[in-house]
């Protein structure tokens, strides 16, 4: 089974699990997650300081030592060690010891491994994705008012083949970890979507109104060789 993600409107890591949920994905191993201290409380009180500045280091410990499949270990860890690199680059630090902000909060774990977690139960053998559309001007986030493209999506995107257009939308739409997923899941970039039968198609919004139509996904039965 082929996988391709229509990234025309931008690419974040909540769109990318909705998505797969919406192919038949199962996200639920992410329960396995042995975070300190999480609860239904903390869990709605995540965007403030709680557990939120977790290092590459804690964050491989945190997988290494959970109950997950192995498979889905090696998927989130590839997928963190993209980010890590990415961000150690702009922060002037190593890989092991970036500090993760949004990246390393709860949620953000638990979305990550659930993406991981639903690749695995779709048995998703090769994956796609078209050009990656982001948007342009200035964002707020944890470190300040920064551009758009962000700093660690500028620096991912040099290690990687994939296509990229600037959109007149003065807003982010493609965050580091919508970007690290791609790369960290091994996606190749297709400027069409690969031959094969469409099984089921899942679209998904993020969090902010860009005015465009969200992640695509698309599961096909590729054609034989």
């Amino acid at each position: 089974m082929n996988l391709y993600f229509d990234c025309t409107s931008g690419v974040s890591s909540d769109m990318i699990l909705k998505a797969l949920i919406g192919l038949g994905g199962k996200a639920d191993e992410a329960d396995k997650l042995k975070l300190p201290g999480h609860s239904q409380n903390s869990a709605q009180h995540d965007h403030g300081h709680h557990h939120s500045h977790r290092s590459h280091r804690e964050i491989i410990s945190l997988i290494e030592n959970s109950d997950l499949s192995s498979g889905i270990k090696k998927t989130v860890l590839a997928i963190y060690e993209v980010i890590a690199k990415g961000e150690a680059q702009v922060h002037g630090t190593t890989v092991l010891d970036v500090h993760f902000h949004e990246v390393g909060r709860d949620q953000a774990i638990r979305n990550i491994t659930g993406i991981a977690a639903a690749l695995e139960s779709l048995g998703v053998s090769r994956i796609y994705c078209s050009p990656i559309h982001d948007g342009t001007g200035f964002i707020q986030c944890s470190h300040g008012r920064i551009p758009v493209p962000v700093p660690a999506v500028m620096a991912m995107r040099q290690t990687c083949d994939y296509v990229f257009v600037t959109d007149d939308i003065e807003t982010e739409l493609v965050t580091p970890s919508g970007l690290g997923i791609l790369m960290g899941i091994g996606a190749k970039y297709a400027e069409e979507m690969p031959p094969g039968k469409i099984v089921k198609t899942a679209a998904a919004k993020g969090g902010r109104d860009t005015g465009k139509e969200g992640l695509k996904a698309f599961l096909i039965q590729g054609e034989e060789k």
